[in-house]
């Protein structure tokens, strides 16, 4: 029972690589959703778990691709490690500390795709593609996080009207 949530997880990441990847794009910059998946992971359960669920997203992320398989999984596992790690050696207490995290390895996460997919014109695409998505996957983790902290709820939001 403790594996269905990460099954769901991986449902969700799917589907987000199948279809909503591009209903959710704002003139061609995506939410990383398997970043902010295995981070918020990597927040939230120990270590184990982390890498064996960040490699299992690069596996569902590398299906669509299967020559980069390999390539995505041990880098989506090697950020879930690296958010593991820096969870474990910085306070995690303020809002702050958990979003600079986010938008760090999203950047790193994305970053590592450009190369390993599509390594021409690497500077054009780091400009157009990986930044705005590190913006717009940050906004969405921030979002998440104030949701999972308890900042924003559904009785602080019907008091607002």
């Amino acid at each position: 029972m403790r594996a269905i949530p990460y099954l769901i997880y991986l449902f969700c990441v799917a589907m987000w690589v199948v279809i909503w990847r591009d209903v959710t794009s704002i003139f061609g910059v995506t939410v990383n959703v398997p970043a902010l998946f295995v981070l918020g992971v990597a927040l939230y359960k120990e270590e184990m778990t982390t890498v064996w669920f960040g490699f299992l997203v690069g596996l569902v992320m590398g299906a669509a691709m299967p020559a980069k398989l390999g390539w995505l999984a041990i880098s989506t596992a090697a950020l879930a490690l690296a958010g593991y790690h820096v969870k474990e050696r910085i306070n995690m207490d303020s809002m702050w500390a958990k979003v600079s995290m986010v938008a760090g390895g999203v950047l790193i996460h994305n970053i590592v795709i450009l190369l390993v997919v599509q390594p021409a014109g690497f500077l054009t695409l780091l400009w157009s593609s990986a930044l705005p998505g590190t913006v717009y996957t940050t906004l969405v983790g921030w979002l998440f996080l104030l949701v999972k902290e308890g900042v924003v709820t559904w009785k602080k939001i019907k008091a607002i009207f």
